[in-house]
């Protein structure tokens, strides 16, 4: 990445006290659970339902089966008659339950109360006018097979039984706290994604209810098949780019696909490759932590290992249908295309190519989201969009960045990146020829806060160009600090080094000398420019410091270095180096301080 992103006299916004007192924190939401905690909640969306037999209490029978045929989807709302949370939401299932039953929606309700009667439960129908089954389950026979937690809890399930969500109706009541609106609307939607027949895009939150007692009993053992619980895993974690038309380099969408590229899949899990995810567990929690859970990993090398059945195919997942052009599945509200098509020969090393695009806007424009797309990720290494004037270099420059592993940012409801009047873009693109020729016309979409946020976001950098690392150096270490005036929340972090980048480490330095590492990297990829973003972010305050440490392999040891023989300097092209600790920030008032360097 070519440019020197300003490591000095950040002019750190004072946000207004009024706007602060709109975001004082609340637990007062149900709220939505990254992928990492899941298991903690037991049984996850994207894995199979098992079949089971139920008796209603107007004496129907019928089975898991029978509720989905003709359906695109079935609803399991647990209930009990006497939890309140229950009781709240009561009238908001009666009304889903309503305004589905004709778009293929099954709604069964699942009393697993040990002590409500078939009165209670007439009585809790004819309170609400639920119409669909309702099953008294107080041994919880069938609330096991979905380890469910809590009496308000729901469960989606498509047509070929594979669990799509779990968790609460919304946001808005739970046993501590009832809101005056909804914010979210988690069940509404997740029915809206699986009718589209889209990824859901929230698979899973937080249910507050009336807590289930005892012990919870585990889903029962099936046999590993392809089809009844390897095809879920590599839905969930690998078709996004191993697919016909993805950017990964074979599709892993259909058994015969998986079958065939078995062994690799092996090589690249076990190695802990696949998915790409590079941070040390043992320092920081990451809201969007790629990882295997710990099960998924056992089942698909075992699964491998025995054989690779491929299993019945009646129980087959649906194939995964990605929401089609932009990441956030909406339109953003402008597209700036890069105004001439950018020609790559089929080989050569390319410079880098700048081009730029004046906006025109004439009044402030505050980014809550971006992504950027381009036409040709073939052969595109990276692209960066900055904002091109004194001031914005002063703000970090850097607007947003594509390269591989690199997704959409969103900053959120209450944060936003301020592009100001009349400001320029310069794209940086940088393509890698691959053998074939291709054309490129880079777009950036960009979704705009109607007002401006409490909070505006810097990029910012520890980092040094002041370095030689020796040839044939195996472990060269290169180290930079940066200082803190005033006080801040670092919210992700993006380490950059070239090939003959190692491992990376960010260590935060308190005032009073006190030492945490935030963020190791100990095997660096080139291949993969992965921002980590924290669950909690990083609190900084007057004094403290941050300190990057980049290790460099410059040995005949590295496969991926281009030239042993020679000392490397900083430089834009990849056979150069470039040490850039990069990470976004909130800060609370002030600026940043000098950045100081230490070449080892």
């Amino acid at each position: 990445m070519a440019r020197k992103t300003a490591l000095t006299a950040f002019p750190f916004v004072i946000v207004a006290i009024a706007a602060v007192l709109l975001i004082v924190p609340t637990m007062n939401r149900s709220p939505a659970i990254a992928a990492d905690e899941m298991g903690a909640f037991g049984f996850e969306p994207g894995e199979l339902v098992a079949d089971f037999d139920y008796r209603d209490v107007e004496g129907n029978k019928g089975t898991l089966d029978a509720l989905l045929e003709g359906n695109e989807a079935l609803v399991i709302v647990m209930r009990t008659a006497e939890c309140p949370v229950s009781r709240r939401y009561g009238h908001r299932l009666a009304e889903l339950e309503e305004a589905y039953s004709d778009k293929g929606v099954q709604f069964v309700y699942l009393n697993i109360s040990e002590q409500d009667t078939e009165e209670d439960v007439a009585e809790d129908v004819e309170r609400f006018g639920f119409t669909s089954p309702y099953i008294l389950d107080p041994g919880r026979e069938i609330g096991s097979l979905l380890q469910a937690n809590v009496s308000s809890e729901v469960f989606v399930i498509d047509r070929a039984k594979t669990l799509r969500y779990r968790g609460a109706v919304d946001d808005q009541h739970g046993i501590t706290f009832s809101n005056p609106e909804v914010h979210d609307h988690y069940l509404q939607n997740a029915l809206d994604d699986v009718l589209a027949g889209v990824d859901v895009t929230t698979p899973f939150s937080e249910a507050s209810g009336c807590y289930l007692e005892g012990e919870v009993a585990t889903v029962p053992q099936r046999g590993i098949t392809y089809h009844s619980r390897i095809s879920r895993i590599v839905n969930q974690n690998c078709v996004t780019c191993h697919r016909e038309g993805g950017v990964g380099p074979f599709a892993l969408d259909s058994y015969e696909q998986v079958h065939g590229f078995r062994h690799m899949v092996h090589f690249m899990v076990t190695a802990d490759l696949m998915p790409p995810w590079f941070a040390a567990p043992e320092h920081g929690e990451w809201e969007n932590d790629r990882r295997l859970s710990d099960r998924d990993k056992r089942d698909l090398i075992s699964w491998i290992e025995d054989g690779a059945p491929e299993g019945d195919v009646e129980v087959a997942a649906l194939p995964r249908k990605l929401k089609p052009g932009w990441m956030l599945g909406t339109e953003p509200d402008t597209i700036i295309t890069i105004p001439a098509p950018q020609q790559v020969p089929p080989d050569g090393v390319l410079d880098y190519r700048h081009v730029y695009v004046d906006t025109n806007w004439p009044e402030d424009k505050w980014v809550m989201a971006a992504e950027v797309v381009p036409t040709a990720p073939q052969v595109t290494h990276h692209v960066i969009v900055y904002l091109e004037d004194e001031e914005a270099e002063q703000r970090g420059g850097w607007l947003i960045g594509y390269a591989p592993g690199v997704p959409v940012r969103h900053w959120g409801e209450t944060a936003g990146k301020r592009i100001p009047p009349g400001q320029t873009l310069m794209f940086e693109l940088h393509y890698t020829t691959n053998g074939e020729p291709a054309v490129d016309e880079t777009m950036v979409g960009l979704w705009f806060h109607d007002e401006p946020p409490a909070d505006e976001v810097y990029m910012a950098a520890v980092a040094t160009d002041e370095f030689e690392i020796p040839a044939h150096a195996a472990n060269h270490e290169v180290v930079a600090e940066l200082e803190f005036e005033n006080a801040g929340r670092i919210i992700s972090l993006l380490p950059h080094m070239h090939l003959r980048g190692k491992a990376f480490r960010y260590d935060l330095i308190r005032a009073d000398g006190t030492e945490k590492t935030i963020l190791e990297v100990p095997n660096y990829d080139f291949n993969w420019q992965l921002t980590y973003k924290p669950i909690e972010p990083f609190v900084i305050e007057p004094g403290d410091k941050l300190r990057g440490t980049a290790w460099y392999d410059n040995s005949e040891g590295n496969p991926a270095n281009p030239d042993p023989s020679q000392s490397v300097r900083y430089g834009e092209q990849s056979f150069e180096e470039m040490m850039f600790g990069f990470f976004e920030l909130i800060p609370g008032r002030g600026d940043a301080g000098e950045t100081s360097q230490q070449d080892q």
